[in-house]
């Protein structure tokens, strides 16, 4: 899979761009100070990927100040098939379009027709803090290798809304508690599915770690990675009887105390939870195998490797990490961005070990304009 053009309008502060994208080349490097439109360029994809950002939840953010809408357009070869993807988003009215070789789709139609894996700082720094943030990592990719798991994703999303809303009217005596019977077998039909695609692909991410990790981190630590579930059944009645069982909870809370919107991923390093005690070079360990186990998974499931998408990391990785990514990728189309021009040469210096041209494309950013 190879993205062979990039058209952008109006798209945060960028007003114009057309980008091509040889065939030959693998790298593709965006560099200029900070604040000047590199992260732009990778947002842009990732929105023609995922069909949302991975900075905002807020359309309106990605229009630029003195334009009514922005356009993104891409064309993506995998194989021997092309594909045309855009996405339109207006302010009025306010509006996200989407589209494949121009006929308008749904996001569960939508993506999928390009596949994308996205690395940054914030990825080291934040999958620790929270279990929000290391769900979203399972949901990414499950919806990108599965569109029936986004599917149950898009419905069990809708259910928990619904039913959180029931609990407060409960609670406000507008409603009674016979009515959560409904949300509950709905919850429970989708989330049992949730569950167990979530345990099967935390499964061979784990595999997968098993000898990667050994090597980002020196061949000296083991990773294991677990899926903890708050419901931890794979019978849907039995997850109707705990939602009962936690019913006058959640009415007191407002909110749905069970499900996989409260699971966790659990790493733990030479058998101690990562969360606890784990350096910040042991996390740079951790999400560098995260990431390739993304591209290894996509790639297996797919029949050809993801884009990589590397948001200013070289500052995060020291040169011994730094050679293991650029070792792995170089069979993927790749878009960095860096403010310093030096960090490509570990990119070139790859290149000569493996007897290959290496060639790259280098691109200035400078106030929103592509040089």
């Amino acid at each position: 899979m190879r993205i062979k053009s990039l058209k952008i309008r109006g798209f945060r502060n960028i007003a114009k761009a057309d980008i091509e994208f040889k065939k030959d080349t693998k790298v593709f490097a965006f560099t200029g100070p900070n604040g000047h439109g590199k992260t732009n360029i990778l947002e842009a994809i990732f929105l023609l990927a995922i069909s949302k950002s991975f900075r905002t939840n807020e359309n309106e953010d990605l229009i630029g100040f003195e334009d009514d809408f922005a356009s993104l357009k891409a064309e993506v070869e995998k194989g021997s098939e092309s594909v045309e993807l855009d996405l339109i988003v207006t302010k009025q009215p306010p509006k996200k379009t989407l589209k494949v070789n121009g006929v308008q789709k749904k996001a569960v139609d939508f993506m999928g027709n390009l596949n994308v894996v996205f690395f940054s700082p914030d990825d080291i720094g934040m999958i620790h803090l929270s279990p929000g943030i290391r769900r979203r990592y399972l949901d990414l990719l499950l919806s990108q290798l599965d569109r029936d798991y986004l599917e149950d994703s898009l419905n069990y999303q809708q259910a928990i809304k619904q039913r959180n809303s029931l609990l407060k009217r409960i609670s406000n005596n507008e409603a009674k508690e016979e009515e959560l019977e409904f949300w509950d077998s709905k919850l429970a039909e989708v989330g049992i599915r949730i569950i167990e695609k979530r345990k099967n692909i935390v499964g061979k991410l784990d595999n997968f770690s098993v000898n990667f990790y050994k090597k980002v981190s020196g061949e000296k630590d083991e990773l294991k990675i677990k899926y903890e579930s708050s419901i931890n059944t794979s019978e849907p009645s039995q997850y109707v009887e705990k939602l009962f069982a936690g019913r006058r909870r959640d009415i007191l809370n407002g909110s749905t105390g069970l499900g996989p919107h409260r699971d966790d991923l659990i790493f733990l390093c030479n058998g101690y939870d990562m969360k606890a005690f784990a350096s910040r070079g042991e996390w740079r360990s951790l999400v560098l195998t995260l990431k390739f186990a993304e591209i290894d998974l996509l790639k297996t499931k797919k029949g050809f490797y993801p884009i990589l998408l590397l948001d200013d990391v070289f500052s995060e990785l020291d040169e011994e990490r730094q050679k293991v990514l650029f070792n792995i990728i170089q069979n993927t189309q790749t878009f960095i961005t860096t403010t310093h021009k030096e960090f490509l040469d570990v990119v070139s210096s790859i290149d000569s070990d493996s007897g290959e041209e290496g060639e790259k494309v280098v691109f200035e950013v400078e106030e929103g304009r592509i040089i």
